[in-house]
């Protein structure tokens, strides 16, 4: 898609249809300033949907209109059209399967905007559409007026972010955002509105199922109460019966059982006191037996502890006589060892020492050496720095004379240079004084006063004039608006009657007519046309038939006109006929008007069949029937119908008088209009004619000024020039004898250098030799040193080798002395161990024995002892048990008859609460009685709890209910649509945040490589501010620079920085086309070259319009379209092909 043609019509500054071609992708549109050229952006914009007259440079839309001139009239209308080839359907929706594509507004000086697509009038919403995603629209990256390239780069995070999703082309998903909004919004209000409806339903319900399920318990409840008595009575009669049975026959079992109990305990009684008096005679004969094993044990054991003393003592010290061996052994051995190394020790220490003596007396000598070359060495480095510095000083006196002579043969060429220039100035002051003449100069601004005069006066003369048909013309537009705004409101009114009349009509067959379309009242019936309305209610909808014509089937009400057309005769009363001018029925010519409803009924009964009155107080009154028409439903079917059509017809007689008179109005503003107009031009033309002689007369003073200045500055120049003339002679002369000097001192100084400089150069090949024999003896000593210091080194480890050994050999010598000793004293204690072992080993054996004996005995005696025990244990335990069986007998014995007489006398308790509430007892029933009590005192709590109850509240209930269930479905389906809507908006936003994050993360690639391509280096980049819905910033630092902030930089730097991210943008998303508006004003001529490259490489894709003032920009394009402004305050337009002018020439040349 691409722009063919713009055509403009009364639009701004453009009086007269202009078109625009666009024939190539380079157009630049030229011309001087306050021409129009950026009435074109302007126009580009406008026809796209600006709405903002600010964005447009005018405080209301009706600027855009072409306000008139001197030499022309305004014009009423201004439009615009653009034309789009769509020749590779690139248009989205319906439009792409168009070839040409023609988009047209226009406005009015009411203000009104009308848009046409192709000549079909449309919305500005299908314009905007059209445009949505593409790049192109009214503020979009694609436009770029006058001080909008820098406001890009000073541009909030927020407006920078609206470029980015201009160029992701999010805005068409954001308007589907905003409609899915404005349809939550709705929804969410109905959805609103039926919770508060549901809420009250539901607080109704919740009284009404309250009462409802009070009234339902309280019968359940005394009917559950009753059965749960009967049965909880009924059960535990029987149990008590029961139980009471059960009870004897358990008494008389007792009995038999603790009978029985008390004779076994009389036998156990007997056995036992048999069995303590053994258990106690064998306890007498047990004690002997006892001491007797227990001495004979403790002999044992002290037996047993002294052989075990002496045989452990006996193997303690037989070990350690094989240790101590073993011992004496080693440390022989190792007398032995050290002895041997400290002998070799001793003879590596001999040889060391002889090593050393003679390594001390070389190193000396090789130290000599040293000493000797390096005194030689450090007298040839005085030697040659003497020299170098010399040497050195004569070279620097030679650059610094040398220097010296360029600098003067420099200011002697200035001097001439000088002198040059000043005779050249005072040649041109001698000139230019020659040729002003003063006399002149006077003679003519005496002229221009006078002509100043004369016009001033006519302009005296224009405005007061002005001022007159000013004051006519307000008068005439004050009753112009007068007439309008009585026009405007009576056209309102007809149009809210009709349509309101409209929409309560009655459908009926277009041929058919209705009473209401042919029923008119005269002027009495007017003033009560409400009455008549109300009278009339049922019939103001019946068809009209002819009088010849018959009645037919399938309509509510017809009329036919009848032969009779007597009106009623009443005590002189008016009919209702009189009031009606057309068409007369027997329905109203037998109704009589009275004044109110008691002189109604005063004559009531002198009225006859088929006759009735109508009060004006809204009865109708019959022989024997009364109806208040105010209060009679079927009375308001047709409310305000008949009134509305009595108001219509004198809205229409109305504006047969005021649109006359506001067309006479209107054709008498434009008269004075022109009159004024051309005063207005005649003042305009004499104030700039005014202005003009003023300006003259201005320059005539200054040129007098001027002159008269002139004329005495020129001798004080003259003298000045010749100072400095002579000046420049004396330094001239003084900076060529200081040359000469300067000549002579060099040549001297280079005589010195080139006797200096043989000497110079065999000191350091001098110096050099002996440098090196310096090192070679330094290595030589270095080495001598190094091998004295590790021979020296080894014995030092010899000699503390030697000490140690020696250490190691008295030490263990003593040691060896020790053990000898060791060894002799557990001799001493293991012989008389040795002899004592057998006898003690024989004793041990006789007691254990004997002992053994002993004990034997004795475990025999204690068998027999403790079974008599463990008899005597039984018995007694036997008798405890027969105790407890007696006392649980008599307790149970007791318990049963208290049981007993318990059931007794619960059975006759029972029994009389059923015969107080005339019930008989239920015979075989089965309940679970703490869970039937505790649901009859649950049933008895609520039972009183209910206290008052409505029986008649369930039917209310359900009839709530439904309408509450219906209205839950309605709440279900809006708020599975608010779902749907959400589940929406949230895949809009997802499709948004890929598409506008796919978009920024390749346009701030794109603009880091174009960035440092524009600037030669440097870098730029785009940042969000926090998420992906936050602004987005704009960093950009040129080469060189380390800047903080982009306001730091330079005009033309802010320019660059915007182009290039504005061609990052292009490049990513390329639009359509794109405008221009002297963007290359704040830059230089190589930025400008920078610029125009760009532009020729983003042309292959995207059609450039740009205006431009600058010659370089010019030649880049292939297509001229000069604007220019023949006449003041209205545009025309000069084209120019550059391509086929180039061709042109090359023609002519050849």
């Amino acid at each position: 898609m691409r722009l063919s043609s713009l055509k403009l019509s009364g639009f701004k500054s453009f009086a007269d249809s202009t078109t625009l071609q666009f024939k190539d992708n380079r157009t630049a549109v030229v011309g001087p300033n306050g021409c129009g050229k950026s009435n074109v952006i302007d126009a580009i914009r406008w026809v796209m949907g600006e709405s903002s007259a600010r964005q447009l440079r005018g405080g209301s839309m009706q600027d855009v209109i072409f306000t008139g001139t001197a030499k022309r009239k305004p014009v009423g209308m201004a439009s615009v059209e653009l034309r789009f080839e769509n020749t590779y359907g690139k248009l989205g929706g319906a439009y792409n399967a168009y070839s040409e594509l023609a988009v047209r507004r226009q406005v009015n000086r009411d203000g009104k905007s009308e848009y046409f697509l192709n000549g079909t009038k449309c919305r500005r919403r299908d314009i905007t559409d059209i445009f949505l995603g593409t790049g192109l629209g009214p503020r979009s990256y694609a436009i770029i007026e006058q001080g909008m390239i820098n406001r890009l780069v000073d541009a909030k995070p927020e407006e920078m972010r609206v470029f980015i999703e201009e160029a992701a082309g999010v805005s068409r998903y954001q308007a589907r955002r905003r409609e899915t909004l404005q349809h939550l919004e709705h929804t969410t209000q109905n959805l609103d509105r039926l919770e508060d409806i549901a809420s009250e339903l539901k607080s109704q319900l919740k009284t009404l199922k309250r009462q409802s399920e009070s009234a339902v318990l309280y019968k359940t409840l005394e009917t559950e109460i009753r059965t749960l008595k009967i049965e909880i009575l009924s059960f535990q009669c029987e149990r008590s019966s029961r139980l009471q049975e059960e009870y004897t026959v358990e008494m008389n079992e007792l009995g038999e059982h603790f009978k029985l109990v008390r004779s076994d305990m009389s036998t156990l009684e007997h056995d036992l006191t048999s069995t303590n008096e053994l258990f106690q005679r064998l306890i007498q004969q047990s004690t002997p037996l006892q001491n007797e094993w227990q001495q004979a044990e403790k002999k044992l054991s002290e037996l047993k502890m002294t052989l075990e003393q002496k045989q452990s003592l006996f193997q303690q010290n037989s070990e350690a006589l094989s240790n101590f061996e073993q011992q004496k052994i080693q440390t022989k051995e190792k007398i032995q060892l050290i002895e041997l190394q400290l002998d070799t020790l001793h003879n590596q220490l001999e040889q060391q020492s002889e090593q050393l003596h003679s390594s001390e007396s070389e190193t000396q000598q090789r130290s000599q050496a040293f000493s000797d070359v390096k005194a030689q060495q450090l007298q040839a480095q005085q030697q040659y720095e003497h020299v170098k510095v010399q040497v050195e000083k004569q070279q620097q006196q030679k650059a610094q004379m040398q220097a010296q002579i360029e600098q003067l043969a420099k200011n002697v060429a200035r001097i001439e240079q000088q002198k040059d220039t000043l005779k050249t100035q005072a040649t041109q002051i001698q000139n230019r004084f020659q040729t002003e003449d003063l006399s002149q100069l006077e003679q003519d601004k005496s002229s221009a006063q006078q002509q100043i005069v004369q016009l001033e006066q006519k302009l005296t003369d224009a405005k007061a004039q002005l001022e007159q048909f000013q004051e006519q013309s307000n008068q005439q537009k004050s009753q112009i608006s007068s007439l309008k705004s009585e026009v405007q409101v009576l056209l309102s009114e007809q149009k809210n009657l009709n349509q309101l009349m409209t929409k309560s009509a009655v459908k009926t067959d277009s041929n058919a007519v209705q009473l209401m379309q042919v029923l008119k009242l005269n002027a009495q019936g007017k003033e009560y046309a409400t009455l008549i309305e109300k009278f009339l209610a049922k019939w103001l909808s019946a068809q009209i038939i002819d009088s010849g014509a018959t009645f037919t089937e399938s309509i509510a009400r017809q009329l036919k006109a009848s032969n009779s057309q007597d009106k009623i005769q009443l005590n002189g009363l008016p009919c209702l006929a009189d009031w009606i001018e057309s068409p007369q029925y027997s329905l109203w010519n037998q109704v009589a008007i009275v004044e109110n409803l008691a002189d109604a009924l005063a004559i009531q009964n002198q009225l006859k069949a088929g006759q009735s009155l109508l009060s004006l107080d809204g009865y109708h009154i019959g022989q024997d029937w009364v109806i208040g028409l105010y209060f009679d439903e079927s009375s308001q079917a047709a409310q305000g119908a008949l009134s509305h059509r009595i108001r219509l017809e004198e809205i229409e007689a109305q504006l047969e008088i005021l649109q006359p008179q506001l067309l006479e109005a209107e054709s008498i503003l434009p008269q004075l209009n022109k009159q004024i107009a051309d005063i207005q031009k005649q003042i305009q033309a004499d104030q700039d004619t005014l202005k003009n002689q003023q300006k003259n007369l201005q320059q005539f003073d200054v040129q007098i000024a001027k002159q008269q200045s002139a004329s005495q500055a020129f001798e004080l120049q003259k003298v000045q020039l010749n100072s400095q003339l002579q000046q420049l002679d004396e330094q001239l002369e003084e900076d060529a004898m200081q040359k000469d000097d300067l000549e002579i001192d060099m040549h001297s100084v280079i005589l010195k250098l080139e006797q200096n400089l043989p000497e110079y150069k065999t000191l350091q090949y001098k110096l050099d030799e002996l440098n090196e024999q310096v090192e070679a003896q330094q290595q030589q000593l270095q080495l001598k040193q190094q091998d004295f210091e590790t021979t020296r080194r080894l014995a030092e480890q010899n000699k503390q080798q030697i000490e140690l050994l020696e250490k190691d050999l008295t030490f263990s010598k003593a040691q060896y002395q020790q053990i000898i000793a060791q060894m002799e004293q557990a001799k001493k204690f293991v012989d008389p161990i040795q002899l004592e072992l057998p006898s003690l080993e024989s004793q041990f054996t006789e007691q254990s024995q004997q002992t053994e004996k002993l004990q034997k005995t004795w475990s025999e005696w204690q068998v027999e002892l403790n079974n008599v025990q463990s008899k005597q244990q039984q018995l007694t335990e036997m008798r405890h048990l027969h105790q407890q069986n007696d006392e649980q007998l008599r307790t149970k014995l007791e318990e049963k008859r208290l049981s007993w007489q318990s059931a007794k006398s619960d059975l006759q308790h029972y029994s009389d609460q059923l015969k107080e509430m005339n019930a008989e007892i239920k015979q075989g029933v089965v309940i679970d009685l703490p869970a039937h009590q505790e649901k009859f005192e649950k049933a008895q709590r609520q039972f009183e709890k209910l206290g008052a109850v409505n029986l008649a509240a369930s039917e209310e209930y359900e009839e709530v209910s439904k309408r509450f269930d219906d209205l839950s479905h309605q709440m279900q389906d809006l708020e599975n649509t608010v779902g749907q809507l959400k589940d929406a908006m949230k895949t809009i936003d997802q499709e948004t945040k890929k598409l506008f994050m796919g978009t920024f993360d390749r346009v701030n690639s794109e603009l880091k490589v174009l960035f440092p391509k524009v600037f030669d280096g440097g870098e730029a980049s785009l940042s969000l501010e926090d998420d992906w819905q936050s602004g987005i910033k704009l960093m950009a630092r040129p080469p060189g620079k380390k800047n903080s902030s982009l306001a730091l930089l330079s005009g033309g730097e802010k320019a660059l920085t915007a182009l290039a991210l504005v061609f990052a943008i292009f490049r990513l998303n390329p639009a359509p086309f794109c405008v221009l508006d002297e963007v290359d004003a704040p830059l230089d001529d190589a930025n400008v070259g920078r610029f125009c490259n760009l532009v020729k490489e983003l042309s292959d894709q995207v059609q450039f319009i740009y205006i431009t003032h600058n010659k370089v920009a010019m030649t880049m394009a292939t297509d001229l379209l000069g604007v220019t402004m023949p006449e003041p305050g209205t545009s025309k337009l000069v084209t120019v092909n550059l391509e086929e002018a180039r061709e042109y020439g090359l023609a002519a040349e050849s």
